[in-house]
């Protein structure tokens, strides 16, 4: 059971399973519970009652919300210092990473050494 107490909890939104090639590497970089979920609309709530050691979002999520998500983390006195990980396929979009207020910003495909040692430094922090 104490394996499962050092565990790290990863909540990831991915919409439309653009991201779960890296969920899946997730699952094999070390000591993480991965949490999925689908729902932009359900991971504020689902984020409040696991209380995640890190967030990693689907940039292409419709009419702002991923910026949305960023900012009722960062605004929420419970959530705000949860890290955030934003993962896109726009390289354009790298340059917003500041608006987004995430901690991270990362273009697939991703060097999935570097991402995890972002990870880990963030979890840390």
């Amino acid at each position: 059971m104490r394996a499962l107490e050092n565990k790290k909890h990863i909540l990831v939104l991915d919409k439309d399973n653009r991201i779960l090639s890296v969920v899946d590497d997730l699952m094999h970089l070390g000591n993480f519970e991965v949490h999925i979920t689908y729902d932009p609309n359900a991971v504020y709530d689902r984020a409040k009652s696991l209380k995640p050691d890190l967030v990693i979002l689907d940039y292409l999520l419709l009419n702002n919300e991923c910026q949305e998500i960023c900012r009722d983390f960062k605004e929420d006195a419970d959530l705000h210092g949860v890290p955030i990980i934003v993962v896109t396929t726009y390289k354009s979009k790298k340059i917003l990473a500041e608006a987004y207020k995430c901690e991270a910003l990362f273009v697939k495909p991703l060097d999935i050494s570097l991402f995890a040692s972002r990870m880990d430094y963030l979890i840390a922090s």
